[in-house]
């Protein structure tokens, strides 16, 4: 079973928070006990108090997010901004000592798969050393296409082997969402390519049902979590 899933994306404003809470939220409503962290934040910590009501007061906010920036920029520079320094074995030591039980720890990164996060790793080398499964997320739209198999191959080889993908609803679509989903089946395996429903305000604030629960039971299925 996997202990640790990592969330990226291809860009930031992707949606990767949404979806880590509500898997979050959906493996404790299912039995396994996940946490969620937010290692590093840049500009505010929104996303990590997201991250918290998601799991129900079981960490608190500091340790969700005991990295945190005062610029929106990309975290290796807010932290030299700051004049912090993140290296891997800190980042690497905090997230392994989240669960001591084995239950899933579900890890957001910052920006898409290559921003630069800490000295010495960005996210693969971190998704190797956690032997992390890996979301992809991005946005459903022109481009995603081409952004998502930028990304794919971009990871390493190992991390492919249980990867997935889930496309995230726009508020308006283009001519090319009807058929995003199944041109990324054909070069990753429709399997892996998961299509996220549209969630209001209301509904990001509960536990997934309907149609959102079976989305994330395919993705946690696909995850092996």
């Amino acid at each position: 079973m996997a202990r640790y899933i990592f969330i990226t994306g291809t860009d930031t404003g992707v949606g990767k928070t949404v979806l880590a809470a509500a898997l979050t939220r959906w493996l404790r409503a299912s039995g396994r006990p996940a946490v969620a962290l937010k290692p590093l934040a840049s500009g505010d910590r929104s996303d990590a108090r997201k991250l918290e009501a998601a799991q129900d007061g079981a960490l608190a906010i500091d340790w969700i997010n005991p990295w945190s920036f005062t610029e929106p920029l990309t975290p290796l520079l807010a932290a030299r901004r700051d004049g912090c320094r993140v290296d891997a074995a800190m980042l690497l030591k905090h997230v392994k000592a989240t669960s001591k039980k084995g239950d899933p720890v579900v890890v957001e990164g910052a920006g898409g798969l290559l921003s630069p996060l800490v000295v010495g790793a960005d996210a693969p080398q971190l998704i190797v050393a956690l032997q992390a499964r890996t979301v992809i997320v991005a946005r459903d739209r022109l481009g995603v296409i081409n952004q998502v198999r930028l990304v794919w191959h971009a990871l390493p080889a190992s991390a492919r082997r249980h990867a997935q993908v889930v496309l995230m609803p726009e508020s308006r679509g283009d001519h090319s969402t009807p058929m995003n989903q199944a041109l990324l089946g054909e070069y990753l395996g429709s399997e892996r390519i998961h299509l996220c429903p549209r969630w209001s305000r209301r509904e990001m604030g509960r536990t997934p049902e309907g149609e959102s629960a079976g989305m994330l039971a395919r993705l946690a299925g696909g995850l092996g979590v």
